[in-house]
């Protein structure tokens, strides 16, 4: 998964076959959009995965509501995984 970085947010979900309505984001401080996180599928298991977001003025929201588009351009800088698939 170390060569998902350079990849897009876009692109990665298509590589797990994750729709975006499954993507949860990750913002601390609240409205300051630092990461998202999924389950990828199309793994030998499946896997959860956080991918770290380089930040820029436009990923702030204080409506804590960003655009599909606008994520899904942004570039994977960092990528962690948590075995065991689905998370509550």
């Amino acid at each position: 998964m170390q060569n998902w970085i350079g990849l897009t947010v876009a692109q990665v979900l298509s590589l797990c076959g994750t729709p975006y309505s499954d993507v949860r984001m990750v913002d601390e401080p609240p409205g300051k959009l630092r990461a998202v996180e999924f389950d990828c599928h199309q793994r030998p298991q499946s896997v959860h995965v956080m991918l770290e977001l380089e930040y820029q003025p436009a990923l702030f929201s204080a409506d804590r509501l960003w655009p599909e588009d606008l994520i899904g351009q942004q570039k994977v800088i960092g990528v962690r995984e948590t075995a065991g698939g689905t998370r509550p």
